[in-house]
């Protein structure tokens, strides 16, 4: 059985990758895989075949392949999301990027790819659904509803505890140790990523990983065109989640 920690980006999916990576190592059925590219799916796929336990992944696009898994009963999803905004401007944070540079990430219409990906996920059978405020309110209770929603059963110090491990301040010292040993590394010439894009492969954690895990941070950070714009897209998805789309432009 896969899981699929498949959050929209920059939205505490890693956080909720490393929750069900803490679930099934120490009740002992499963094992963290760690992100992987969706379009190699079938490749990862292939390579599991002989494990009959639960396989943790962390991916952010759906694949008709990763769809599949869903159809014969055999995999679980763990999705959150965010206010898009939001999304946007911490993704510009944390790749250092401008707002025109994300528009057209990689070539492709960045809300629009994150507008898909909603989705497509939470349209699929057995994925749990999650929003970023209540995660970073209550990493415990989020710590629970993942473990019931893979069916292990542990008691409510189990949730305490396990919530303990990834505090912003224990995140912090990851990243903090990680970038002092990404520094301290001697880069591939032939791997053409930026630093921004290594990443801790047991963490998953970004040398930059958190910049300020609150919310509205668009607000601050967009001007009143970029939120127009990106408002123009969005208005009936921040309506349906309960996200004023004119919140900042009925402040000013």
């Amino acid at each position: 059985m896969w899981v699929f920690c498949c959050g929209m980006y920059r939205s505490a999916s890693t956080l909720q990758f490393q929750i069900v990576s803490q679930l099934v190592k120490e009740t002992r059925i499963g094992q963290q895989v760690g992100w992987i590219d969706a379009q190699r799916f079938s490749e990862v796929r292939n390579s599991y075949q002989s494990c009959q336990q639960l396989k943790v992944v962390k991916v952010h696009q759906f694949t008709d392949a990763i769809g599949e898994e869903f159809n014969q009963n055999n995999a679980i999803g763990i999705y959150t999301f965010r206010d898009i905004r939001d999304v946007y401007v911490s993704m510009m944070q944390q790749q250092q990027k401008s707002f025109d540079a994300i528009w057209n990430w990689h070539g492709q219409d960045f809300i629009q790819t994150c507008l898909n990906n909603y989705k497509q996920w939470t349209s699929l059978p057995r994925v749990l659904v999650s929003r970023y405020e209540n995660i970073c309110q209550n990493i415990a209770e989020e710590v629970q509803r993942i473990a019931m929603h893979l069916g292990i059963d542990i008691d409510a110090d189990k949730y305490q505890n396990i919530a303990s491990l990834f505090t912003l301040e224990k995140q912090q010292n990851r990243i903090k140790k990680f970038r002092e040993q990404l520094m301290q590394t001697p880069l591939n010439p032939d791997d053409h990523r930026a630093l921004v894009d290594y990443h801790d492969e047991g963490s998953l954690l970004h040398i930059n990983h958190i910049t300020s895990a609150k919310t509205g941070i668009w607000q601050k950070h967009l001007a009143p065109n970029e939120i127009a714009k990106i408002e123009t897209k969005v208005k009936d998805w921040c309506r349906n989640n309960m996200y004023d789309y004119i919140m900042f432009l009925q402040s000013i």
